[in-house]
């Protein structure tokens, strides 16, 4: 699918913004077997998420959850939580959005990579006006019936660096950048 079938469905600013072609940079995206282990140094994101209500409301709506605490302002505004509340999932576009695509923990965007599953911990809501960063660092790395797992462990601060969320990232990724390569080049069938 094309970028133009894509921005359609496009409603945000961010959304208009963000890179849909994650084969664009896949040559600058870390393989399996590049990840530093050894130094357990933490990284920040390359870029903040400033919360604006229409990417709440939005990701509710892509996900099809007519809730109306998610997607409705006057609704929220009146319940007891006095404003929007975010999806459960919706710490998936913050992360994606900070993390980039030139920095360490871009192999998330990795063409050819599968989603085995995602832990989330979420310790206070995310709220419209906040701007949140992450803090990142590799957490673990193995295989598993012949597939190569991967995980960051992302820490989502807002602009007071209070703690929000730890979200564990686990991808099954092509190995070696030659195996990125390969996949690129329309060769499904390399060992991942």
């Amino acid at each position: 699918m094309s970028r133009q079938d894509f921005e359609k469905f496009f409603k945000t600013e961010k959304q208009r913004q963000f890179d849909t072609d994650f084969f664009k940079e896949a040559e600058n995206y870390e393989a399996w077997d590049e990840i530093d282990f050894e130094s357990g140094e933490e990284i920040l994101g390359e870029q903040t998420f400033t919360i604006k209500a229409e990417d709440m409301k939005f990701f509710a709506e892509a996900v099809l959850d007519d809730n109306p605490l998610m997607n409705d302002e006057g609704f929220a505004e009146k319940s007891l939580y006095g404003t929007l509340v975010p999806h459960p999932l919706f710490i998936t576009p913050i992360g994606f959005w900070c993390i980039g695509v030139r920095g360490r923990g871009n192999w998330v965007r990795t063409p050819g990579a599968r989603n085995p599953g995602q832990d989330i911990e979420v310790y206070e809501q995310f709220r419209v006006g906040e701007t949140i960063h992450i803090k990142a660092r590799p957490h673990d790395r193995y295989i598993k019936r012949g597939k190569y797992y991967l995980q960051y462990k992302a820490d989502f601060y807002n602009q007071d660096n209070v703690k929000k969320a730890t979200w564990i990232a686990t991808l099954i990724l092509p190995k070696t950048k030659a195996d990125i390569r390969e996949f690129l080049k329309g060769r499904r069938g390399v060992e991942i």
